[in-house]
């Protein structure tokens, strides 16, 4: 987040493929043990709607739904992305977040129920549609096959590290150079 807090980086992890979906796959892939990838955000103008870049585009991100416990902390959010051109819609995504590692299927039902509430069942928010991502259980060691000693010997660890690092430099430095301005 920089500091008018207006603008963030968002840093996220994923480890994949899925291990049970295509165990094959989760053996042999370069980000089996992780890789990262960056979404660069900023408060949109209107209230509820976020501007994201990454992968290439920029898109809004409408904040659906949220939930605070009694402290006033948020502990879950529904998001809703999608992404137009020339008419065609070439990307939906529904984000079911929460800060707790372990969800109960009360509570996945309680955000599926909120999610239909806000109309969102249509762009693909009902159980039957969408896809809950895999978590790998805490304390999971890593992957150690022939496979990702041959990724780690040519630096794909090393070029992932750079990535992250310079990532987080570009967008420390373009913060720098705003309150320069």
């Amino acid at each position: 987040l920089n500091a008018d807090k207006t603008r963030w980086l968002d840093d996220f992890a994923l480890k994949g493929p899925s291990p049970t979906r295509n165990p094959l796959a989760w053996q042999y892939s370069p980000t089996t043990n992780g890789a990262h990838y960056f979404l660069f955000g900023k408060l949109g103008e209107q209230k509820g709607v976020l501007q994201e870049t990454g992968f290439g585009v920029s898109f809004p991100n409408y904040i659906v739904d949220v939930q605070k416990d009694e402290q006033g902390e948020y502990t879950e959010a529904i998001q809703f992305q999608c992404l137009e051109r020339g008419g065609v819609r070439v990307f939906e995504g529904i984000n079911f977040l929460t800060r707790s590692p372990d969800m109960s299927q009360g509570r996945l039902d309680a955000m599926f129920a909120r999610a239909k509430a806000a109309g969102m069942y249509p762009y693909g928010a009902s159980p039957e549609q969408i896809h809950i991502v895999e978590h790998q259980p805490a304390g999971t060691p890593p992957i150690d096959n022939v496979w990702q000693r041959f990724y780690d010997n040519i630096g794909v660890n090393k070029l992932l590290a750079l990535l992250e690092s310079s990532t987080h430099s570009s967008f420390e430095d373009s913060e720098a150079a705003m309150k320069n301005q």
